[in-house]
């Protein structure tokens, strides 16, 4: 049995004989008479009685029958029900950044994305990186923007590399280190540290940026996953943050705080994940083509 039986049994009843029903879902009348019998067969049972004037469902038939309408219109509830999601997925893009400080790789991107795509509609979290992959993992996000590291681990994912994330450290424009020619390590370390996660990429952010030296246990360090809050924070305190390499121009930015000049150790290797078995709408595969660049 499968739907094609079913359409054609449905057919039947509707029209009230072979050849109408033929005619109307395009079918040769043998090969309907056949397909009728077919069904009969194998259920054991009549499903028509023929008459003069055409076919009419048995008593048996006419359960059967119904039965097939209704599995015939949930076979098409379904099949419009996947044609509006995939609709939805060329219109939306769910995006999750981990850790909050990459965010900082869409200022470029996204722009150009819906200069490209104007019906779009983007929806993006800054997470912690567990959270993400939680997301990712039941379906409420189509794409994590985040440590090579961390998501390559997870073997459900997809792993497309992106250029490396190149992290500063900034602080208020009256902070005492905007006053040093170089600023070391261990003066970044006289002051409180903001950032986004406690576990996840943002201590392996910090790890980079600071090479060999380690943070102590006891030094003090805010969590706080919104960008603009830490921004609030190390503009009214002595805190250092972290912020991307998009910000090293943004004159917007600077009015406020100041890049300070020192190198970092190593940049962080970040990537674009998504899960195995779904292919990436075109806006994601464009975003993707972007962020690559």
């Amino acid at each position: 049995m499968n739907s094609s039986k079913l359409r054609y049994i449905v057919a039947v009843d509707r029209f009230g004989s072979m050849t109408a029903a033929a005619t109307a879902i395009h079918v040769s009348q043998p090969s309907l008479t056949r397909t009728v019998a077919e069904v009969e067969k194998e259920l054991g049972i009549a499903l028509f009685e023929r008459r003069a004037r055409g076919m009419v469902a048995t008593a048996q038939g006419r359960s059967i029958i119904d039965r097939a309408a209704r599995i015939l219109a949930d076979i098409e509830r379904l099949d419009m029900d996947a044609k509006e999601f995939r609709a939805y997925r060329e219109s939306h893009l769910r995006l999750c950044i981990s850790p909050p400080p990459l965010i900082t790789l869409m200022n470029p991107a996204l722009p150009q994305l819906l200069s490209h795509h104007p019906q779009l509609k983007v929806d993006i979290k800054s997470l912690a990186t567990d959270n993400a992959i939680s997301l990712l993992r039941a379906g409420d996000c189509d794409l994590i923007i985040g440590p090579t590291q961390a998501l390559e681990e997870k073997r459900e994912f997809k792993i497309i590399p992106l250029k490396p994330f190149d992290a500063y450290f900034f602080t208020r424009r009256s902070h005492p280190l905007t006053k040093k020619r170089a600023v070391s390590k261990q003066h970044i370390l006289n002051y409180p540290l903001v950032l986004p996660e406690r576990d996840g990429a943002s201590p392996e952010i910090t790890s980079r940026l600071f090479g060999d030296t380690e943070i102590p246990a006891d030094h003090p360090i805010h969590i706080i996953g919104h960008f603009p809050l830490a921004c609030e924070v190390v503009a009214a305190t002595d805190a250092v943050a972290t912020v991307g390499q998009t910000y090293l121009n943004n004159k917007e930015f600077l009015k406020r705080f100041t890049i300070l000049d020192f190198t970092s150790a190593d940049k962080l290797s970040v990537c674009c994940a998504h899960r195995q078995e779904f292919e990436l709408s075109a806006p994601a595969t464009a975003l993707v083509k972007l962020l690559a660049q």
